[in-house]
């Protein structure tokens, strides 16, 4: 086995993604990863608020 194909075995999300894009539409992928973007944004906001820091 050569180091690309380990390193592609190895890669869980090449494998996900392939699989994902075959059975729902690229429209779909999207709004679920800008969704899933929105939602981290929002998160790191949280854990970078200053509130009861202080």
């Amino acid at each position: 086995m050569s180091k690309k194909e380990h390193d592609e075995a190895i890669d869980p999300r090449s494998f996900t993604d392939k699989r994902i894009l075959e059975e729902h539409s690229r429209e779909e992928v999207e709004a679920w990863r800008r969704e899933a973007h929105a939602q981290h944004k929002r998160w790191m906001e949280v854990m970078h608020n200053q509130y009861g820091k202080d």
